[in-house]
């Protein structure tokens, strides 16, 4: 979005970046396709702190299950206890949430998917936020305009239909390289004709507004060498690359929103110093906007720690109230999948993990052309689908009227079969059992869900985490779901088992002696993981919704000049992977805002110069005295962890606080 608004050269953009390049701090294993899952386990020590934050959730603990005096009443969880009417969300663990504190946010670190929702997700949009610019017509140009598509190559995929439909892609399209992998995944393979044996269609594309079947995923991948394409590589570059890049502060700290009465007038922001130099602090001021794009679990961070939110919460930390807005924070839809773990007779990520000798082939492989099986993660084929008979059955009549809630297009379950062992997902590089077999995993994940986490703040200050609260499976509905995607899960590995792709007919996580719906349970909640989706937290909605945050026009409610853009901003998750959404979003809201752009009445580029200098001027001050910071200050800053460079520029129109959050998966 930074770099769509620099593109007018009228406007002077800043984003504001805690992180540096991925490319530089994680080298490798941000740019590589296969090695996406590092640092991305469950275990909260399971992170790289120059490109991640390090988030850990609160314990996933007691949560109510379905019992009618609590349905009605809302009764104490600890009435719940004595009813014995508890269930655990996900095993009382404290997880590791990964975030990217780089530039390029999560898109540095997600796993690439890229696909569109469904059309009736995005009716359900438009409906929600009164504003029929959001309905899938009308909004399909956004998601056209960010990208390009390169069509996939013949030899790799010679048995597979990928063409797209004409109209989901425009060939004059943005500088997001969207393709599919240069490798054709032997268990995805398996998995196409495991899915379409149990009933799910073909589609030839997951770009045309329908889910329900299975499909290769488009993924953002440059497939002229092979690497992750993100917000940074591509956007970013480009805008270096043709002189309309914004102005990076990169390891920065954006600290607090400032405002004049309710109108936000620039950003308080800290750079980290280099090793024994204490950090700069210094006021980026906005001429004429304040956009928030930190993502779901910073965005309301942020818009707390400057005064908007939910006053109890405020007051709590000694903020002053600005604006009281119950909904900051609240509201947060995520994904979570799981699944069971068999040998293989086809080569997965096991072999090189047992075979050094492997790994380095693979390494040369992808250095040479950028192809083999580091040039893709997973298997690369997906399902989508309502829960099927006779699994249906098993639901209860009040998961079956909560699922009839989402329109009807809307699958209820994403089939992600991963070829690699995941095991609890504690640590995807550690916990193959490394015993000279191939592993995969089928994994159900919940895409309709019911349960409803949070995020709150931890103090009055954004260098302190703020307090994640997913709540995982602490809906029933979710807890049957997840249930019987499982049962559904075992049908289509012995389905593989018939054409002779397990070794045997064992399951070997977490063994086909676990069969109650208890003992599923109890498996589903150790070993379950996000598919790192947080969404809504900055929920868009009318004005007579209580608990909206912005409308949509992503203005936040009771405020001048401040919009927050990002994956916190949707009214819902959508159904499937939200990247593509997320681009989108922010070429609506960028385009909202260059049309609208036009100088003050009286204001001439002339002035517009005068400014840049004023501007520049004040802040290489800032830079070369330390006098401009008080001793006050600079005790009250806590430094961060990279070593900084620090870019002095200004901001005459907008100042942006950008960690583009673009979600992982």
């Amino acid at each position: 979005m930074a770099t769509r608004l620099a593109s007018d050269l009228a406007i002077s953009v800043a984003v504001v970046e805690a992180g540096g390049f991925y490319e530089i701090d994680n080298g490798n294993k941000s740019v590589v396709p296969g090695y996406a899952n590092y640092y991305t386990g469950s275990d909260p020590a399971n992170y790289q702190p120059l490109i991640d934050w390090g988030f850990i959730t609160v314990a996933q603990t007691v949560r109510f299950s379905r019992a009618p005096i609590m349905k009605t009443f809302q009764v104490l969880e600890c009435v719940g206890l004595i009813l014995g009417c508890v269930e655990q969300g996900a095993g009382n663990r404290r997880v590791h949430y990964a975030r990217g504190k780089t530039l390029g946010g999560s898109s540095a670190r997600n796993y690439m998917i890229y696909h569109r929702p469904t059309k009736g997700s995005l009716q359900k949009w438009a409906d929600e936020v009164g504003d029929q610019s959001y309905t899938w017509d009308n909004f399909l140009p956004f998601y056209e305009k960010s990208c390009n598509y390169t069509p996939f190559n013949p030899t790799l995929y010679n048995s597979t239909i990928l063409s797209q439909p004409p109209g989901v892609f425009d060939p004059a399209g943005g500088p997001l390289h969207v393709s599919f992998s240069n490798y054709a995944d032997a268990f995805g393979t398996w998995a196409q004709k495991g899915f379409t044996t149990v009933g799910m269609q073909v589609l030839n594309s997951l770009n045309a507004g329908v889910l329900n079947g299975s499909a290769y995923s488009t993924l953002s991948i440059d497939p002229r060498n092979g690497y992750r394409s993100s917000s940074e590589s591509s956007f970013l570059q480009a805008g270096l690359q043709n002189g309309t890049a914004p102005t990076i502060y990169k390891n920065s700290l954006a600290r607090k929103v400032l405002f004049n009465g309710t109108t936000a007038t620039g950003v308080l922001v800290t750079t980290a110093g280099p090793y024994g130099i204490p950090p700069l602090n210094y006021t980026l001021t906005a001429r004429k906007e304040v956009i928030v794009s930190a993502g779901a679990f910073q965005s309301p961070q942020l818009l707390m720690v400057s005064g908007i939110g939910p006053q109890a919460t405020l007051q709590q930390h000694g903020i002053q109230v600005l604006i009281d807005l119950a909904g900051v924070g609240q509201n947060m839809w995520d994904h979570v999948l799981f699944g069971a773990n068999r040998r293989v007779n086809v080569i997965t990520a096991s072999a090189s993990l047992n075979s050094p000798i492997v790994a380095a082939k693979l390494a040369a492989q992808f250095e040479a052309n950028g192809s083999g099986a580091l040039s893709a993660f997973g298997a690369g084929y997906y399902g989508w689908e309502d829960l099927p008979q006779p699994y249906r059955s098993n639901l209860s009549s009040a998961a079956i009227a909560a699922l009839a809630t989402f329109p009807s297009d809307w699958p209820e379950l994403e089939w992600l079969p991963i070829s690699a062992y995941l095991g609890y997902q504690t640590n995807r590089q550690t916990e193959d059992p490394r015993d000279g077999y191939n592993y995969a995993t089928i994994n159900p994940g919940l895409i309709s869900p019911l349960s409803r986490g949070n995020v709150t703040i931890s103090s009055a200050d954004m260098a302190d985490p703020p307090i994640l609260n997913p709540n995982w499976l602490s809906d029933p509905t979710d807890q049957e779901l997840a249930i019987q995607s499982f049962r559904r899960s075992r049908e289509i590995w012995s389905v593989l088992a018939q054409y002779n792709v397990t070794v045997g007919t064992a399951e070997y996580l977490p063994g086909l002696n676990v069969t109650s719906d208890a003992d599923i349970l109890a498996y589903i909640q150790a070993s379950l993981m996000t598919i790192y989706h947080a969404a809504a937290t900055c929920k868009m909605g009318n004005s007579t919704d209580s608990m909206a945050v912005i409308d949509s026009q992503a203005r936040v409610y009771g405020t001048q000049n401040l919009r927050v853009v990002d994956a916190s901003a949707f009214p819902f998750l959508p159904p499937g992977h939200p990247q593509s959404t997320v681009y989108a979003l922010a070429e609506k809201i960028a385009a909202d805002i260059l049309g609208a752009s036009v100088p003050p009445p009286g204001y001439s580029m002339a002035g517009y110069a005068q400014d840049v200098a004023e501007q520049q001027t004040h802040l290489q001050t800032l830079t070369n005295s330390s006098t401009q910071i008080s001793a006050q200050e600079k005790s009250s800053v806590a430094p961060t962890i990279s070593s900084p460079t620090l870019f002095v520029a200004l901001v005459a129109l907008y100042a942006i606080w950008s960690t583009w959050l673009t979600y992982l998966m």
